[in-house]
C-alpha cells in the first residue's frame, strides 16, 4: 500500500556530506551486497570531500550541475562544527547494487546517509544525502523522557509529544497542550480543509484552478502569468513537498478563509481561535515586515472584526516589497502574538485525522502527499512502512510532525516545537534530538 512513501524515503533528494576517514564497510544486509561500485564510490567521495580525489570522476555530471562546489565545501564546514572529522563508514545497507545507506561515525558522534549512482557505466553518483545528524550526547538518550528532558533544557519554550494512534494518552508529554508557533506546520489545515471538500463532492483533485493575478510570496507560482491553470493536487504537493508559500496563498484564496478557519475544530486543535484570522504567508510577511512591523502592531491592537477590515485593506493594498529584508538579520520577529499556532497535542490530533481516512482514495491520495517529502524521517530508511511529514521554520521558530507507520502496523506521531522571542533557536540539536526521538519512537 506504502511502496510510494517506501520509496521517497529512499529516494527524496538532498546533499549528502561526508568527511575523509579510514573505509571500513561491511554489509548490514543478507539480502543484497556491497556491491564493488559501492564501495569505490564510498571511498572516493571520502577522498574528495576531505580536499582530494577528482569530483568529475565520481559524480555525474547531473549531480555536479545541481549542487556547486561552493554548497558542498560550506555544508562539509557545518557538518564538521557538529561532529567534527569522519573515523569512517560503520556499516552498508544495500537496496540492490546501485542504492545503499551508510552509517558513519565521526569524533563527536554519527550520522546516515544515503548514496545512489547510475546503473550506466561507470557507475558515478546521482545521488547523495546525509540524514541522522546524531551528536554523542543526543545519541546516548536511552528513553523518550530523556529527549524530552533535553528539548526542556534548550533555550525557549519546547514542546514535545509522541503519541500512539491506537492508544488514549500520549507515550510521552512536554507541554502537550501548550499552544507555540509552528511556521509552516499550519499548512496540515489547509491540506485538511482540501481534503474534506473533495470527500464531500465539492471539488476533485484534478480540479482546475486560474491563477488570477494576485501578488503572490516566493514560490514556483509566483511568475506565472494571469490565466495559468494550475490543478489543485499539483498545488496541494507543492505546498507539501517543498511548503510552497505561494502554491498555500493560492489555495486559501481558493478555499475561504473561513471555511479554513472552522477546519481547525475538525482536525482537533483546540487553539484554533488564535489563527483567526487564518493569514496567509503573503498577509504575515507584510504585517511584521512594513514599516518595521508597524502595521503588525495596528493589526494586533483590533478586534477580530477589525484584523479582518486592515487584511482586506490596508494588509491587501500595500506591495509585497515593502517588506523589505524581513528576516535577515536572523531575528525573530512578533513570534508570540503574529504567528500560526498550535499545541503539540493539536498536531498529533490533526495528523490522526490524517491517518484515519486512509480507507478511502482520497485520504489515500492526502497521506501520498504528506509523504513526498518525509523530512527528518527520511533517515529511518528500511525502519518504517510509511512517513508523513509537515514542518515549519522562521527566526525563533521550529516545527517538526511526523506521522509514522512502523513495520509492525502500528501508526504513531512524534511532534515538536520550540519557541525563542529573544533569538534565533539551535536548529540542529533540535533536529538531532527529534531525530533522536523518531529512533526510540520507532524501536520502543
Amino acid at each position: 500500500m506504502w511502496q510510494m512513501a517506501r520509496k521517497a524515503l529512499r529516494a527524496a533528494a538532498g546533499l549528502a556530506l561526508l568527511v575523509s576517514a579510514p573505509l571500513n564497510i561491511t554489509s548490514a544486509s543478507d539480502d543484497f551486497p556491497v556491491s564493488q561500485e559501492l564501495r569505490q564510490r564510498s571511498a572516493e567521495i571520502l577522498t574528495i570531500l576531505n580536499g582530494g580525489g577528482d569530483p568529475a570522476t565520481t559524480f555525474a555530471a547531473s549531480f555536479r550541475k545541481a549542487v556547486p562546489d561552493v554548497q558542498i565545501q560550506a555544508l562539509i564546514a557545518s557538518l564538521q562544527r557538529q561532529l567534527g572529522m569522519a573515523r569512517g563508514i560503520e556499516h552498508v545497507t544495500p537496496f540492490g547494487e546501485h542504492e545503499a545507506t551508510l552509517r558513519l561515525t565521526f569524533e563527536k558522534g554519527t550520522a546516515r546517509a544515503w548514496i545512489a549512482l547510475s546503473p550506466q557505466p561507470p557507475g558515478q553518483v546521482t545521488g547523495l544525502r546525509v540524514t541522522g545528524i546524531m551528536p554523542t550526547d543526543i545519541a546516548g538518550l536511552a528513553s523518550l523522557d530523556e529527549v524530552a528532558a533535553a528539548f526542556a533544557a534548550m533555550p525557549g519554550e519546547a514542546g514535545f509529544l509522541v503519541q500512539n494512534l491506537d492508544e488514549d494518552s500520549p507515550a510521552v508529554a512536554l507541554r502537550g497542550e501548550r499552544p507555540l508557533a509552528i511556521g509552516s506546520a499550519f499548512k496540515l489545515v489547509i491540506l485538511a480543509e482540501l481534503v474534506r471538500e473533495i470527500d464531500n463532492g465539492v471539488r476533485e483533485w484534478s480540479d482546475t484552478i486560474t491563477l488570477d493575478g494576485r501578488e503572490l510570496p516566493a514560490g514556483g507560482f509566483r511568475a506565472m502569468p494571469p490565466g495559468t491553470q494550475v490543478r489543485l493536487r499539483r498545488l496541494a504537493e507543492e505546498m507539501i513537498r517543498v511548503s510552497d508559500n505561494s502554491a498555500t496563498d493560492v489555495l486559501l484564496a481558493e478555499l475561504g478563509r473561513t471555511r479554513i478557519e472552522a477546519m481547525q475544530a475538525r482536525i482537533g486543535f483546540t487553539n484554533g481561535a488564535r489563527n483567526i484570522p487564518f493569514l496567509s504567508t503573503m498577509e504575515a510577511f507584510k504585517l511584521k515586515g512594513v514599516n518595521a512591523g508597524a502595521l503588525g502592531r495596528h493589526y494586533l491592537a483590533q478586534d477580530i472584526n477589525g484584523r479582518r477590515a486592515i487584511l482586506a485593506g490596508d494588509v491587501a493594498d500595500v506591495p509585497g516589497r515593502a517588506v523589505g529584508d524581513l528576516f535577515a538579520n536572523g531575528h525573530p520577529v512578533m513570534i508570540e502574538r503574529l504567528e500560526w499556532f498550535a499545541s503539540p497535542a493539536d498536531l498529533a490530533r490533526a495528523m490522526r485525522w490524517f491517518k484515519g481516512r486512509q480507507e478511502s482514495a482520497n485520504g489515500r491520495e492526502a497521506l501520498r502527499i504528506l509523504a513526498l517529502n518525509p523530512g527528518p524521517a527520511a533517515s529511518l530508511t528500511g525502519e518504517v512502512d510509511y512517513a508523513g511529514f509537515k514542518g515549519g521554520s522562521e527566526p525563533g521558530v521550529v516545527n517538526m510532525t511526523v506521522l509514522l507507520e512502523n513495520r509492525s502496523g502500528r501508526w504513531m506521531v512524534v511532534t515538536a516545537s520550540l519557541n525563542d522571542p529573544r533569538a534565533g533557536v539551535d536548529e540542529a540539536r533540535f533536529q538531532a534530538l527529534f531525530t533522536r526521538a523518531l529512533e526510540l519512537a520507532v524501536t520502543g
